[in-house]
């Protein structure tokens, strides 16, 4: 799928899901960074409260489609905090999930 760019032309998602705006969200904000809510929403018990779980095997696997380079675009965003996502946690969770580190956050 395409997305446009800042400069207004397209250009092509990096994970080839749905089209993204430069902010990562998608055009029909049913994923985030290549991400699907559900997705994440699988992965929110191993990123919010005072005792996360560790996470799921679902939740790797949804973590493994995202564009990490994209998801810590929102590290220091609002929008994870609002949705009840500590950040610290939620930049771990690939190690936690034995992906590949190419991006330290």
């Amino acid at each position: 799928m395409e997305e446009a760019s800042a400069e207004g032309t397209a250009t092509r998602d990096p994970i080839g899901a749905e089209p993204m705006a430069a902010n990562g969200l998608s055009a029909n904000s049913q994923t985030i960074c290549g991400m699907s809510t559900d997705g994440l929403m699988l992965c929110k018990p191993a990123v919010s409260g005072d005792n996360p779980l560790p996470p799921t095997a679902d939740c790797c696997s949804a973590l493994a489609k995202a564009d990490l380079p994209c998801m810590c675009t929102f590290k220091s965003s609002r929008m994870l905090p609002i949705l009840g996502i500590k950040p610290d946690l939620a930049m771990g969770l690939p190690a936690k999930c034995n992906l590949p580190q190419l991006v330290h956050c």
